[in-house]
């Protein structure tokens, strides 16, 4: 059997979320024994690649032992990141999928590797989908009209007409009417939260969706065993993406109403460079907060003693934070926006507290708290050895194993 990856992007290039789903599914199918391969867009210089269709650059090269095929257009089309249609690829997925003969195809994200999936509807090729965003129910991906906003869905575009007037209606109709398409005819159609098929079966109401959550990897987590006292100095942590919507920039103005010497703010990841200048001007003369540069999973166990308590400030959406779990697993308790896949994962003065999205003050509050009051940390932590436990990539490859027997053999 072969299993055929496609994400919108990948290792080395990027770190997020999918890619981290993608990754471990991957190298968890193939030690089971099982050709696979990723299929990616890449947004490397030129000189990278090394063969040529058309106006597609193309290269293949191993990542961790994962074979990986990486294409970037010759001519980038203007609408790349909206798109779920585009003619001029079709063909070249077609002979691509034909060369490849994968048994079954994963989709792991369908942006700017949509024409595979229907180039695999055209083959016969069956295809089973893991949601990871809103992508295919709108094109701005995240439901969000504009920074500071979010909407509860498309509506069959009738939202998008009043929100998002910059795109044509009819656009956005045939987009939801091709996203249809493509989620029905999927084999089967996976979400790592109740949240995000909740959303989806709103847009799309018969359609069917099992939940099974991302797993972690065990290996690189080690438990924090820190015991807390009246005394006890706090370092408060941020992990992930410097982008607007994660809302670094909720936590540093929150930090920055805190003057107090015992907490500071350790922050680790990297991120858009407007961005990141805007969160470094934020941060000019806290000689509280510490940048500790990007990181990587082999790192988790060094993080996750040092951080006593890890902070979430996502101002949209999140269908499946993988912080959030990697930090449950590591014994550390949680802050989060109540918002999201989030606001059901973090329970209030369980395993953490949430506090009212966008709001730095209501931020503070609970970081002032929690500073005053460094004990509430030891109960917080012996709930979650108790009352949260994380799915782990041995317990997801499993899942992911069965159904890819059912579909891609006929089991």
């Amino acid at each position: 059997m072969k299993v055929l990856y496609l994400i919108h992007q990948f290792y080395p290039e990027f770190h997020s979320g999918t890619e981290k789903f993608v990754f471990n599914t991957a190298y968890m199918t193939q030690q089971k024994g099982i050709k696979v391969k990723v299929l990616t867009y890449g947004f490397y210089e030129d000189s990278f690649f090394e063969g040529k269709e058309k106006n597609i650059f193309i290269k293949e090269f191993t990542y961790k032992g994962i074979p990986v095929t990486v294409f970037k257009y010759i001519d980038q089309p203007m609408d790349l990141h909206i798109s779920l249609n585009d003619d001029s690829t079709f063909k070249f997925a077609k002979e691509f999928l034909k060369r490849e003969k994968p048994d079954i195809i994963h989709v792991g994200h369908s942006m700017r590797v949509h024409q595979f999936v229907l180039a695999a509807l055209e083959l016969n090729i069956p295809y089973i989908m893991t949601l990871t965003d809103f992508f295919l129910i709108c094109p701005k991906i995240i439901l969000a009209p504009n920074q500071n906003s979010l909407c509860s869905g498309p509506e069959k575009g009738s939202a998008c007409k009043i929100l998002c007037s910059e795109f044509d209606n009819r656009f956005i109709i045939d987009r939801l009417e091709l996203a249809k398409k493509i989620l029905f005819k999927a084999k089967a159609v996976i979400s790592p939260s109740v949240f995000l098929a909740r959303m989806f079966i709103k847009e799309f109401e018969k359609l069917p969706i099992v939940v099974n959550q991302h797993g972690i990897d065990f290996g690189n987590i080690k438990t924090n065993e820190k015991v807390y006292s009246a005394n006890s100095i706090l370092n408060f942590g941020f992990a992930g993406t410097f982008i607007y919507h994660k809302g670094l920039h909720i936590l540093i103005n929150a930090f920055n109403n805190i003057n107090n010497g015992n907490a500071r703010l350790i922050i680790y990841g990297r991120g858009e460079p407007a961005y990141t200048s805007r969160i470094m001007e934020l941060c000019e003369g806290n000689k509280n907060i510490e940048f500790r540069g990007s990181y990587n999973s082999d790192q988790l166990p060094t993080i996750y003693q040092e951080i006593d308590v890890i902070i979430f400030p996502s101002i949209w959406y999140e269908n499946f934070p993988f912080v959030l779990q990697e930090a449950f697993a590591s014994n550390v308790p949680v802050i989060g926006s109540n918002l999201g896949a989030t606001a059901d994962i973090v329970i209030n003065n369980v395993n953490g507290f949430t506090f009212q999205p966008g709001n730095p003050e209501d931020l503070s509050d609970k970081i002032m708290m929690l500073i005053g009051n460094p004990e509430l940390i030891n109960s917080l932590k012996e709930n979650i050895r108790t009352h949260t436990q994380a799915t782990n990539i041995e317990q997801e490859s499993y899942f992911y194993w069965k159904l890819y027997r059912k579909v891609g053999m006929g089991l």
